[in-house]
């Protein structure tokens, strides 16, 4: 617990935590790949936004299938420069790995959403 005993026998000492450094430390990683990492998950959440109106037969919907596509692209880039540049910064790779990941699937999901907007022919007839 929080009080400990003075092995010379006097009164027990009680340990105090100190809250204030804890608040200080600042996260490690790098800022670029979060901010790549932030254009992902906008991506992927504004492109299942659309997908779901877009379900629910709102087919004019599907026009802002443009967002998704215009978030991800340059999150993947900025993803990929900073983790390039920013090297030593970055503390785990699985943040590079899910930055890479959320901004893929926003592009893929912008693109078959742009696609069945568009009627571009996926499969062959």
């Amino acid at each position: 617990m929080s009080e400990t005993t003075d092995p010379h026998g006097g009164a027990p000492a009680v340990r105090t935590h100190d809250y204030a450094t804890a608040a200080a430390i600042t996260p490690g990683g790098s800022s670029l790949l979060r901010l790549g990492g932030s254009l992902g998950i906008a991506a992927c959440c504004v492109g299942l936004a659309v997908l779901v109106t877009g379900c629910l037969g709102l087919s004019k919907a599907l026009v802002l299938s443009i967002i998704p596509v215009a978030l991800s692209a340059p999150g993947l880039v900025i993803s990929v420069v900073g983790a390039i540049t920013q090297k030593r910064a970055i503390t785990e790779d699985t943040s590079v790995l899910h930055a890479l990941f959320v901004n893929g699937a926003g592009l893929l999901g912008g693109l078959l959403e742009m696609a069945a907007w568009r009627e571009w022919p996926i499969f062959h007839r």
